[in-house]
């Protein structure tokens, strides 16, 4: 299951009672924003922000340099190597940022002491809470590859919120800049290998899905996928026993975050066959790259252009 669709919210009763339900107040002079989910007062001046899920609500945060005074805490397994977003957190937490609640649970209270101007997250995990969340700060939703809302809308939309249009344009041109010296310097590899982004799935599967930052990354720069992609509408996934779907792809992106998520692949000698692993023509990350913004997206770039390299 992909990261963006694992995310459930846990909303605790007794911190949403002890939240102070008037709106928080500010010194700064404010600008209307309109919203999915309503019209909000943004502060002319941020100086502290919430982020409240912990992907692309974090990593668009950080692109834009926002002060960020609280995140969650990661609950899942912690990637065994680096991520996107391992080093910029590694640096929030050295420098004294709290970890308020854990990921896939949100506690109202924790956000409201930390009594942040601004708070930006995932809509699908917001939704509910929409209200309570507001009575404490502001709040920016971001969207994910479950609700269909591309980082580039999402880095457009908060830099217009935010009064911050240039740097958000910015920020998707270096991506846009970074995806053309990739089509072009690896023109060739492109055209004549046949890849596939793959994350592993439950018992030694694999899954493909089209709307993770990896897939587009690789149709960014054009990439000539092997033929399970087709079957991905927008996702698809192979037990253990039908891994053999990706025998036509010489060259994978493979999201397995653990290296005990890799040994039990490497058990399955119809993974150990597929002409991907046998050449070693594998470029590892982890599943938290399938969802993200901006920084993701940039990483991301990273990956392809190791995949070509080894061709």
């Amino acid at each position: 299951m992909s990261v963006a669709l694992g995310a459930v919210l846990v909303a605790s009763l007794v911190s949403s009672c002890g939240v102070d339900t008037e709106p928080a107040t500010t010194d700064s002079a404010t600008h209307s924003v309109t919203t999915q989910f309503g019209t909000v007062e943004v502060p002319d001046r941020i100086e502290s922000v919430v982020v409240i899920d912990g992907r692309r609500d974090l990593d668009i945060a950080l692109a834009f340099d926002l002060p960020i005074v609280g995140i969650p805490v990661e609950t899942e397994a912690p990637p065994e190597i680096p991520g996107p977003l391992t080093e910029p957190t590694r640096i929030l937490l050295a420098d004294g940022v709290p970890e308020l609640y854990p990921r896939n649970t949100v506690d109202l209270e924790a956000v409201a002491r930390v009594d942040p101007d601004l708070i930006i997250g995932r809509d699908e995990v917001i939704e509910e809470i929409y209200d309570q969340l507001s009575s404490i700060a502001p709040v920016l939703p971001v969207g994910s590859t479950g609700t269909g809302v591309s980082w580039q809308q999402d880095v457009t939309t908060i830099g217009e919120a935010l009064n911050q249009q240039d740097e958000a344009r910015a920020i998707i041109d270096e991506y846009s800049t970074r995806v053309d010296e990739l089509t072009t310097q690896y023109a060739d590899a492109i055209a004549d290998t046949a890849v596939l982004p793959i994350s592993t799935s439950e018992e030694g599967g694999i899954s493909i899905g089209r709307d993770r930052v990896t897939s587009i990354a690789l149709e960014d720069v054009g990439a000539r996928f092997g033929s399970a992609w087709t079957a991905a509408t927008p996702e698809i996934e192979y037990g253990p026993e039908n891994v053999t779907a990706a025998s036509d792809a010489v060259a994978m992106i493979a999201a397995i975050t653990s290296e005990q998520d890799l040994q039990a692949m490497n058990a399955n000698p119809l993974w150990t066959g597929l002409p991907a692993v046998r050449s070693d023509r594998i470029v590892r990350t982890d599943k938290f790259t399938n969802d993200g913004g901006p920084l993701t997206a940039l990483w991301t770039l990273g990956l392809v252009q190791k995949l070509y390299d080894r061709s």
